[in-house]
This record gives structure tokens, C-alpha cells and sequence, in this order.
């Protein structure tokens, strides 16, 4: 029956669509590997250290905080300090 052929036709586009997937995320796994070879884990440790410093820092909580407060709030607040300073 011709609804058979349309299952097949979708389940070899499903299994080609995965292969191809799984193909990319080994490569990306054997790129990332080849990268933290060459980089050296010292190196490595060192830039993972500046990222967490960098996360922890005052202006990051601050922004992460402005994110997450009203966005009503927060433009009051921004008014009232431009009103302040002139």
C-alpha cells in the first residue's frame, strides 16, 4: 500500500538524520579532546579559573540581579538616578 512506503521513507530519513548527529557529536567530542591536548590542562585550569572569578565578580551579581528584578523597578530606579545627577 502506498501510506507503507511513506512510514519507510520517514523512518530512513529519521535514522539518516541520526546517524549524521551522532557522526557531528563524536567529532565535536574528538575536536574538544585534540583542543585540550594542545591548550595543556594548566592553561585550561587557568582560563576556567578566570571564567568563575569573572562570574563571581561584583558587576556580574549586579547585572544578574538587574535581569531579574521588575523591569518596572528598574526603570524608576535608572529615572531617579538621572533626576539626582543633574
Amino acid at each position: 500500500m502506498f501510506w507503507l512506503s511513506k512510514e519507510k521513507k520517514a523512518d530512513k530519513a529519521a535514522k539518516k538524520k541520526e546517524a549524521h548527529s551522532q557522526k557531528l557529536r563524536e567529532e565535536a567530542l574528538a575536536n574538544a579532546r585534540a583542543a585540550r591536548e594542545n591548550i595543556g590542562d594548566e592553561t585550561l585550569q587557568r582560563i576556567a579559573a578566570a571564567m568563575t572569578a569573572k562570574q563571581q565578580s561584583n558587576t556580574e551579581q549586579a547585572k544578574r540581579a538587574i535581569q531579574n528584578a521588575d523591569a518596572e523597578r528598574v526603570a524608576q530606579e535608572l529615572l531617579q538616578m538621572i533626576k539626582d545627577n543633574n
